[in-house]
């Protein structure tokens, strides 16, 4: 699972993405020319950096073409996002996301190489319909229109089997990015494996981390055994 990430612009969206992607693990190298609103993220960032994000040669010194996935949240500057989203492009980003205003500058600017737009009325309208309409995937974390990450208890019909025995990629089309269980060594205080190895053998106190679409997650969910369900039957 990619996990470096650069976010391009700390006003409160940017910020809060680059809080998150921090905390949850991942290098993150934020971006801003005002000053401020960088040092107001120092803390919560692998990287804070104050930089004009126009100037290529600005960005290329600091790292900023060297990540994995790009977040571009320069919310009413949509030249700025332009520029940027094309040089990061050029360098060889593929996974640029967008933050626009309207519909229209969501179709522009992918064609300026943007890999997903961000749009918050439609996104938040398109949220809300897919609670509603899959209200057990309620308390996921949406990454874009079909895609999330899940923190369930462990199906009882995978217990006591290994990562790589139940194979959740092949058979079920989800990954089990990381898995959280309480660990004795410290108290009964709650420890994170992230990318657990394969044989790695699962148990019933284990949180398991899991990323796909809506619809392998609610099937995920839906499990004989699963939280919320009878007692397990035999496959």
């Amino acid at each position: 699972m990619p996990d470096t990430f650069l976010v391009v612009g700390l006003g409160t969206f940017g910020s809060r993405v680059a809080r998150a992607l921090y905390r949850g693990g991942g290098y993150v190298l934020a971006v801003d020319r005002d000053e401020e609103r960088v040092n107001a993220i120092r803390e919560d960032a692998s990287k804070a950096v104050c930089c004009d994000a126009i100037n290529v040669e600005a960005m290329a010194a600091v790292g900023a073409f060297d990540v994995d996935i790009a977040i571009v949240a320069l919310r009413n500057h949509f030249d700025g996002t332009v520029l940027v989203t094309h040089a990061l492009r050029k360098h060889g980003i593929t996974q640029i996301l967008a933050q626009v205003d309207n519909e229209q500058q969501a179709e522009a600017i992918q064609a300026f190489g943007a890999s997903e737009v961000i749009f918050p009325p439609r996104d938040m309208a398109l949220r809300l319909a897919k609670r509603l309409l899959q209200p057990d995937l309620a308390e996921s974390i949406p990454l874009g229109h079909d895609v999330a990450i899940i923190d369930i208890p462990c199906p009882r019909i995978f217990t006591d089997q290994t990562i790589g025995g139940l194979a959740l990629r092949t058979h079920y089309g989800v990954n089990l990015i990381g898995i959280r269980l309480a660990d004795p060594r410290k108290g009964g205080q709650e420890s994170f494996l992230i990318n657990p190895a394969p044989d790695t053998r699962l148990q019933g106190d284990f949180q398991l981390i899991l990323l796909g679409t809506l619809e392998q997650l609610a099937k995920i969910k839906a499990l004989p055994g699963a939280p919320g369900k009878g007692p397990s039957t035999p496959s």
